[in-house]
């Protein structure tokens, strides 16, 4: 069944490998400058399997992508929408190949960060993984680093704690309503800085709940998703792909 769920059309693999349109890829199928496992393959219609079938083009084997897994450290100033007349969005920042169709659909962005934060932003065409990790119900864990206006004293430091754990209420912020959060995790760097781990994604969560304890974010970033971390060394603005371990971590349950 698995093997199954893995063919495709050719002419559709090709296009949707930078080959062009369908009906160029056709000529270029017919032509016999395309073979499968060896052998030239002239039916644009032929099944093949991305998975394990060997694909050449002019005798160049071909790296067939099914799914996009992208790691971006977000930086200020963009927001995660493919459109904005205000700001410049992430989808900005990302090279044109990554901006086509591929075999699994187009490049989406897991979630949102706010405009002014920074931090792990994954994109994928895995329309699966994304609904896994966005949806309420799973609760994934997404831990940030928060920067405070006020310094907390460590009398405030064991309150804040143990409210954010208790789940605090938030108030209503726009169109938003007034909330109930889920308990949180808070592990303090300094008087000022703490790491913060929430299992939801509602609007401006972290800087609501800090502003029901009567304190202003003034610096936020995500560090990490599910089992993915932020790669230190990805500067603000730049991206890569995941590696299969990382996609794992990621993806698990």
């Amino acid at each position: 069944m698995k093997d199954e769920k893995e063919k495709e059309r050719l002419d559709k693999v090709l296009s949707n490998n930078g080959f062009g349109p369908r009906k160029s890829v056709r000529k270029l199928i017919r032509s016999g400058a395309v073979s499968v496992n060896g052998r030239t393959e002239l039916l644009p219609d032929a099944h093949v399997n991305v998975s394990l079938d060997k694909i050449c083009v002019d005798g160049q084997e071909q790296r067939i992508i099914r799914h996009v897994y992208l790691m971006m450290n977000k930086a200020a100033g963009y927001v995660c929408s493919t459109k904005c007349g205000e700001h410049k969005t992430v989808f900005e920042l990302l090279d044109e190949k990554y901006m086509g169709k591929f075999l699994g659909g187009t490049v989406a962005s897991v979630g949102r960060l706010d405009v002014d934060t920074e931090g792990l932003l994954v994109f994928t065409t895995d329309g699966a993984l994304n609904h896994f990790l966005t949806a309420p119900k799973n609760m994934i864990p997404k831990t940030y680093l928060v920067r405070l206006r006020d310094s907390v004293s460590e009398e405030g430091q064991a309150r804040y704690t143990e409210k954010l754990a208790e789940g605090i209420h938030i108030e209503a912020e726009g169109s938003e309503e007034a909330a109930d959060c889920l308990g949180a995790q808070c592990e303090w760097n300094t008087p000022s800085e703490c790491k913060l781990t929430i299992y939801e994604g509602k609007y401006h969560e972290v800087k609501r709940m800090f502003l029901a304890l009567g304190n202003e974010v003034i610096y936020l970033k995500r560090l990490s998703m599910n089992g993915l971390e932020l790669d230190a060394s990805l500067p603000p603005g730049q991206y890569r792909e995941l590696d299969d371990e990382e996609i794992a971590r990621l993806a698990a349950r």
